[in-house]
This record gives C-alpha cells, sequence and structure tokens, in this order.
C-alpha cells in the first residue's frame, strides 16, 4: 500500500463539559472533552506511545500491527455506561459502510482503566463490536504515557460503596495513516458517515 504523507490537521469538537489542561512536559494542550476546543495535531513520537501496550490476547501492540492500514483509535473503558459504546459502535458502522475498503482500516480501542480492563475484559468487551477490533491495555504507566501523547484526559468520579466508579473521558475518535501519521481527530458527534465519507475520500485519491 502506498505510504501516506497526508497530515490534515482539522480539529473536532470534543464532547462534554470539562477542563482544557495544559501539557506542560510537552507544551500543547491536552483537549478534554470540551465542546467547541480543538485537539492538537499529534506527532509520529506521540502516535507511537500506543506501541507500548498490549493487546486482548495479551500479545504486544508493536508498529508492525499497525502497518499497511489506516488506524480509527477511541479510548475509553469497558464500564462506561453510554459515550464509549456509542463511540464504539460508530466505529462499527464505519467498517460495516466501508464493505470491502474496510480491509484497509484497523478499529483500535484504547482502555483507560486497566486495573479493570484485563486482556480478558477487553476481548470480550470488543466481541460485541466490529470484530477486527484491537483492544489495547497495559499498566497504568504505560496508558499514562499514551494519554499524554494523544493528548486525552480521564477524570475518574468517586467510587461507590461496591468500589465501582466511572470516568469522564476524551471522546473522540483518531485516525492514524499506515506510516503512522496523524491524518485526522473526530469528535464524539461526527456521525459514522461523516467518517466514511472522509476515509473513502482519502482510498478513491490513492487508488483504492
Amino acid at each position: 500500500m502506498h505510504r501516506i504523507g497526508l497530515v490534515l490537521v482539522v480539529a473536532g469538537s470534543l464532547f462534554s463539559s470539562i477542563a482544557v489542561q495544559a501539557n506542560d512536559a510537552k507544551n500543547k494542550s491536552v483537549a478534554t472533552a470540551t465542546e467547541g476546543e480543538h485537539h492538537p495535531a499529534l506527532s509520529k513520537a506521540d502516535v507511537a506511545t500506543i506501541y507500548g501496550l498490549i493487546d486482548q490476547t495479551g500479545k504486544p501492540a508493536g508498529p508492525e500491527r499497525f502497518k499497511g492500514r489506516f488506524s480509527l483509535i477511541v479510548f475509553g473503558y469497558t464500564a462506561c455506561p453510554d459515550v464509549c459504546p456509542t463511540a464504539m459502535t460508530h466505529v462499527t458502522s464505519v467498517m460495516e459502510q466501508l464493505g470491502p475498503l474496510s480491509r484497509y482500516v484497523q478499529p483500535v480501542f484504547v482502555t483507560f482503566d486497566p486495573a479493570r480492563d484485563t486482556p480478558e475484559v477487553m476481548r470480550d468487551y470488543v466481541s460485541h463490536f466490529d470484530k477486527r477490533t484491537l483492544a489495547l491495555t497495559g499498566p497504568m504507566p504505560a496508558i499514562k504515557t499514551v494519554q499524554e501523547g494523544y493528548g486525552v484526559l480521564s477524570v475518574p468520579g468517586p467510587k461507590d460503596a461496591d468500589g465501582s466508579y466511572f470516568i469522564s473521558p476524551t471522546a473522540a475518535k483518531y485516525l492514524i495513516g499506515p506510516d503512522g501519521t496523524h491524518v485526522q481527530s473526530f469528535s464524539h458527534d461526527d456521525p459514522p458517515e461523516q467518517i466514511t465519507g472522509f476515509l473513502k475520500g482519502i482510498f478513491s485519491r490513492i487508488g483504492k
């Protein structure tokens, strides 16, 4: 497949209304799920932080797992009651709408909550969506590194009496090119048809 040197810095408005914080280490804004805010462009080094995680079978998610396809990445956690399953349903719809072109896209779900989201839990969760989804987890330091790289934030709520808790996540989707380039960010409210149309436009330009 042709290497894609495409960098479209088109920001997505993000879902919910939690604050925007600064990532001093990288001197870039971390746009949390705030309506109307713009997500920053990611460098290849930012994108590559995901390679330090493991998938739902316990295998490393190295760069070779992503070569040759676009990656459509969603962050969340399996106990999320609404935003995350909606986002995953959108990704599943995109894959269905792409038809044969879907072989050029790798759906990816990355957890914010590795304490609860073990590989086994992640495997069961993504089985309810597109079967090709790569579900990624890992130790919390590795998850934090990915969050910093992608400029996403998760805000844990208080624990209930039974120990359960909810997390307010950044609700966006990230499209990464086959060469590890950040192509586009989509907001939670962008419909699947919009993402599908964007991808089909790319595939048309590169002769797929």
